[in-house]
């Protein structure tokens, strides 16, 4: 019998608003921490949205730095993200207890948190507010098309991807957008003029996409 993992992620809440009335998820990417969406939360200046920023379980280095990770191993050996997973079932509890229903609720994710956001999202087996994959890509792609949900479908996705990023091609995310496409998901793919990085200039479509989405809910 395997063992149940049952992992608490450490993670940063910052409340621009005790009425907030969307949780953020934000989802860091290789080697970062709960800190890297710090600027990011400054800029978007989503006065409506608590943040909830979790720091990844595994042990990383790059370039002599040492981070986090939300995957731990390689092809030969496997992948482990059972703690990834279960921190992140246990956080949107979390959130949960703090009075957010799902539809809520949105994983933004950047790069290798992007990839997060996409492979447990669509594994929830209920609807979440949406999902915000900026500048990833879909991982395990095979098993995901098993193993995503049918409760997902309801989760609408807002993928990005800047055309001249050189770390991860606009490419993964054209094969992702494809993908969730003959997945019947509700998708689009917003492309913009910059590299591996955060569009800022496009936060009003980051707000417009959230408020947007629960407003038809609400209609």
């Amino acid at each position: 019998m395997n063992a149940v993992v049952s992992f608490d992620l450490y993670t940063k809440k910052i409340i621009k608003d005790k009425e907030s009335k969307y949780a953020i998820i934000g989802i860091h990417g290789f080697n970062g921490d709960e800190n890297s969406f710090d600027p990011v939360v400054e800029l978007i200046n989503f006065n409506q949205a608590s943040w909830y920023l979790p720091r990844a379980p595994y042990v990383s280095k790059w370039k002599n730095k040492e981070g986090n990770s939300w995957f731990f191993g390689n092809d030969e050996i496997g992948w482990e993200y059972k703690k990834t997973f279960s921190g992140m079932q246990n956080l949107i509890n979390r959130i949960m207890q703090d009075g957010f229903s799902t539809e809520k609720i949105f994983l933004m994710g950047f790069s290798q948190g992007a990839c997060l956001a996409l492979e447990f999202g669509l594994r929830l087996p209920f609807e979440v507010g949406g999902l915000i994959p900026i500048a990833g890509f879909i991982k395990f792609k095979d098993l995901l098309i098993k193993e995503a949900s049918i409760e997902s479908k309801q989760s609408p996705i807002l993928l990005m991807h800047g055309s001249k990023d050189d770390v991860i091609p606009i490419s993964a995310s054209e094969t992702t957008y494809q993908i969730l496409s003959d997945m019947n998901y509700k998708v689009k793919f917003l492309k913009y003029d910059l590299g591996h990085k955060i569009p800022i200039n496009k936060r009003d479509q980051i707000k417009n996409f959230i408020i947007n989405r629960n407003h038809a809910r609400s209609t």
